[in-house]
């Protein structure tokens, strides 16, 4: 099933019937419940890619249960995939949200064992929220342009303070929690 042609950059905004108010705050529980997975997400792959002796097949793991379940979604909700015409419409750097994603899993495989859930997230974030007032300042990407304003420039500045405060009291693992709690019994 094809959806019909749609200019170019103007998809609907996700309603799934609720009004604005109360989509924006099912998709704020949304974002923070998936956030709050994140760290999750970076050990999961991170012990894959260990018991792989591979993160490059743990990324691909990864990659293969993702494409597998947006097929599914995209077939229950009678979506259909995208059509070849509206692919080639896409400007060129529509496409490097894949590689971008490819590039996250790749960075936490290899940097979660080392730096830990804290350490990992706290850089994250404030990656994250550099790429965001970035992104907003310019209206990059297809955002609408906002302003920094003072109060965006310190939170910006309170995340740096908290990386740097995660950095300086960082101390080395004692030892791996996947590792160690194998081959214990349940009871």
């Amino acid at each position: 099933m094809q959806r019909p042609n749609r200019p170019a950059g103007k998809s609907p905004p996700p309603s799934m019937g609720y009004d604005e108010s109360t989509m924006k705050y099912i998709l704020i529980l949304l974002v923070f419940a998936f956030g709050l997975l994140q760290p999750f997400q970076a050990g999961i792959n991170s012990r894959m890619g260990a018991v792989l002796g591979d993160r490059v097949q743990a990324g691909f793991i990864n990659g293969f249960v993702n494409v597998c379940l947006i097929s599914l979604v995209l077939i229950v909700l009678l979506r259909g995939f995208p059509s070849l015409t509206l692919l080639k419409d896409a400007p060129w750097w529509a496409y490097l949200g894949g590689a971008i994603g490819a590039g996250v899993v790749m960075v936490q495989l290899t940097a979660a064992p080392v730096l830990g859930a804290g350490l990992l997230v706290a850089f994250f974030v404030a990656g994250q929220l550099s790429g965001s007032l970035i992104a907003d300042t310019w209206g990059l990407v297809g955002y609408p342009v906002r302003s920094t304003s003072l109060v965006r420039l310190l939170a910006m500045v309170l995340i740096m303070v908290g990386v740097v405060l995660a950095l300086l009291t960082d101390s080395p693992a004692v030892a791996d929690p996947g590792v160690a709690g194998e081959g214990a019994s349940e009871s």
